[in-house]
């Protein structure tokens, strides 16, 4: 037995912060309205993606369970970069749409597979209980790497231009497959039930567990708020008179601020307490928001709680409903829902912040996210799914 599995969840610390725009995230909206894009046309773009990867999710999964979640990852990387580069050298919406099309085929590999790699690298070298620490730290990573790529960013915006940060993010991937060679297939225990089961049966029996349908409600609906935050927020910033250049800072002191939470807080305990917690809080950020008040601005830091916190501690919670065999084709079909609920709420209300205006889509969006949250966890209560003791 190769030993070296042992390394995965070092390899895959490593990767995490070069896996997001760490360079160019604060400048992406600015970027696009650059371009000549209107609010309708980004969040489309972004459906394009979602619904190239909704297609691409469970085949990619199943590639990774059957042929080997280091390889899927092997191939992931170096693809996005190619792809983010080549999108920071486009200017015609077609191109765009091109670029999403090989980005949403390099997130497919990657997506589901690094969860399924590192959950069986733990298992195998029997520490289970580490998965939720070491997936927040690698969150950490991810959010601090923004952050550290701020100067970066700001001196080629002012030096060169908008698109170079996605050019710099493009290099930063393709580098980081020197970390993802290194990484090696995990053991597999895997039950008889699971031998006998197709990828097909497996996702039935997912979907069928009415804890299964509630955590990827919960864990839907506050992705889906920070998701179309994200989105939003440079157009909220650009309403209340925040400059160009501080777009980077903010997202940078965000950034440190997502890191810190996800280094310093494991969700582990009073699980219950927290989700509704972070439901409030999804709403409560996009009405902040819909008042066009400057001085409310530093409750966006609001959603960056519920980004930094919620996943992970839900995501190990599905994972103990899933069939060891096909972990990465499950946490991908996961990934799929989540993209099918992009794909349609994006345009959704792009739709109506372009006509009704952008504080009648702040509060759409709270509200629609707090209400689906919030009924998942009284779902869950019933089940005792996020109680302490069950």
């Amino acid at each position: 037995m190769d030993h070296r599995y042992k390394e995965n969840a070092k390899w895959l610390m490593y990767i995490a912060p070069f896996r997001d725009l760490s360079v160019s995230a604060a400048y992406l909206v600015p970027f696009f309205l650059q371009r000549g894009l209107s609010l309708s046309q980004i969040f489309l773009l972004q459906s394009v993606f979602s619904i190239c990867l909704l297609l691409w999710e469970l085949p990619s999964g199943y590639l990774a369970d059957t042929y080997g979640r280091a390889l899927c990852l092997k191939l992931s990387l170096p693809l996005n970069g190619v792809a983010i580069a080549l999108y920071g050298l486009s200017s015609h919406f077609w191109q765009f749409m091109l670029c999403e099309l090989a980005l949403a085929v390099a997130s497919g590999f990657a997506s589901g597979t690094d969860t399924a790699l590192l959950m069986d690298s733990l298992k195998a070298d029997g520490r289970d209980n580490d998965f939720v620490r070491l997936s927040q730290r690698m969150n950490a990573l991810r959010f601090a790497a923004t952050a550290a790529g701020l100067p970066v960013a700001v001196l080629l915006v002012h030096f060169v231009s908008l698109g170079s940060t996605l050019v710099a993010d493009g290099l930063l991937s393709v580098a980081a497959t020197v970390f993802a060679l290194k990484l090696v297939e995990a053991p597999r225990y895997v039950s008889q039930e699971a031998i006998r089961a197709s990828a097909w049966h497996a996702a039935k029996q997912l979907g069928r567990n009415v804890e299964a349908r509630w955590l990827l409600v919960l864990t839907t609906a506050l992705s889906t708020a920070t998701y179309l935050g994200f989105w939003l927020t440079a157009s909220y910033y650009k309403s209340v008179g925040v400059p160009l250049v501080l777009f980077g800072v903010l997202l940078g002191v965000r950034s440190l601020w997502k890191a810190w939470l996800s280094h310093r807080f494991t969700q582990e305990k009073h699980l219950e307490r927290s989700m509704m917690t972070y439901a409030a809080l999804a709403g409560l950020t996009f009405v902040a928001m819909a008042t066009y008040q400057i001085w409310l601005i530093w409750l966006v830091l609001a959603h960056d709680v519920v980004q930094a916190l919620q996943g992970q501690p839900l995501v190990a919670k599905l994972n103990v409903h899933m069939a060891h065999e096909f972990r990465a084709t499950m946490n991908s079909l996961v990934n799929l829902v989540q993209r099918l609920v992009f794909a349609v709420a994006g345009p959704v209300v792009g739709l109506i912040a372009d006509k009704a205006g952008l504080g009648w889509g702040f509060l759409v969006t709270g509200v629609m996210c707090s209400v689906m949250a919030f009924l998942a966890i009284a779902k869950l209560h019933t089940l005792h799914t996020l109680s302490d003791v069950r």
